[in-house]
């Protein structure tokens, strides 16, 4: 039985909750949080992005015996991210089904709730991978989290020097070219970025939340780069949009130390993290060179949510047959055949 979750399942969160495996990286390591304390709050009434818990129990199965997920409604838009699962596949109570139990309840749940896309940043392994795919999700993109340890003390050019500025409105729309010119239009597709609707682009998501700071290196009137540097309590994220495949990457270079500037004069807490995906280029070797190294390799997912719609449907009648025009005629009968009387 798979149920959303009740205070008497506050044990069961607590028990599972160090067995779970996060599917939402910079949340993850930048606000780390029990999961039983998750569900607890989330279980005030208020707000657009709340996260729903569903526990599952099923009393007397050997293999499939109790799970969680833990699942994230995005504000203001038509899709959720999955944040956990329990118990990991690798643990000793672990099992593909009951992943596949847990997902496929929650796609009927997002169903239900108007929702088109659910997402998952999966470790990229063989059986995390074929668990999510068996139940529809796709992998629209693989990514490698890098990460700093400590700060490396060197200067960046200063900001006239490098063109660049705090994000403003009026950068808007030439950041949304920027997402479109960097970014595969497959990537785009699975994002839920339609290139005529450019309030929905990611890269104009993060002014959305609190804290986050959003730099724009514009030459020529033209933006060419974006870095966009997220504040957490436990270390620091960074997104770069940039054309990753110039050969010079004196772009990137630069937004990358504007970036460690401010996380080193704003004193934000170290490690920071940044995901290079399968389609940027040479990024991994501008890290390198300024300390970064890989620390885990993940795989983008998304599931297509099916919608269940209602459309009238006519009645037909059947139609009768037609009659045909009645026309009058005149009968003559001969004489010789009157009845005679007798």
């Amino acid at each position: 039985m798979i149920r959303p979750f009740r205070l008497g399942d506050i044990f069961l969160l607590q028990r599972l909750g160090g067995q779970a495996i996060t599917l939402n990286p910079m949340q993850s390591l930048l606000f780390p949080r029990p999961a039983a304390l998750t569900a607890l709050v989330a279980v005030i009434p208020g707000g657009d992005g709340k996260v729903s818990t569903y526990v599952l129990i099923q009393e007397g199965h050997r293999l499939v015996r109790a799970g969680f997920l833990q699942a994230q409604k995005r504000v203001g838009r038509p899709e959720a991210a999955i944040l956990l699962l329990a118990p990991a596949l690798d643990d000793s109570a672990g099992h593909p089904v009951i992943w596949k139990k847990l997902l496929n309840h929650y796609a009927q749940e997002a169903a239900q709730h108007q929702l088109e896309r659910i997402y998952a940043d999966a470790p990229d392994q063989p059986l995390p991978v074929s668990t999510f795919a068996q139940v529809g999700f796709k992998v629209y993109a693989r990514q490698t989290i890098w990460r700093l340890m400590r700060d490396q003390g060197r200067r960046p050019p200063t900001d006239g020097e490098a063109g660049i500025h705090f994000q403003r409105p009026a950068d808007d729309w030439g950041l949304a070219q920027l997402y479109n010119r960097v970014t595969p239009a497959a990537v785009r597709q699975a994002e839920g970025a339609d290139v005529e609707e450019s309030e929905f682009s990611p890269i104009l998501r993060c002014m959305q939340h609190g804290g986050c700071f959003s730099f724009v290196m514009e030459r020529q009137g033209e933006i060419v780069g974006c870095v966009q540097i997220r504040n957490g309590r436990r270390g620091v994220w960074l997104d770069i949009w940039a054309d990753m495949l110039d050969p010079k990457q004196d772009v990137i270079r630069s937004l990358l130390n504007h970036a460690l500037a401010v996380v080193r004069e704003q004193s934000m807490r170290f490690p920071v993290y940044m995901g290079v995906c399968d389609y940027h280029g040479g990024l991994g070797s501008v890290l390198e060179e300024r300390g970064f190294a890989p620390f885990t390799d993940r795989a983008r997912m998304v599931k297509a949510v099916k919608q269940w719609v209602r459309d009238p449907a006519l009645a037909f009648t059947p139609a009768l047959a037609g009659v045909g025009e009645v026309i009058p005629t005149q009968f003559v009968i001969p004489e010789d055949q009157y009845l005679q009387p007798r």
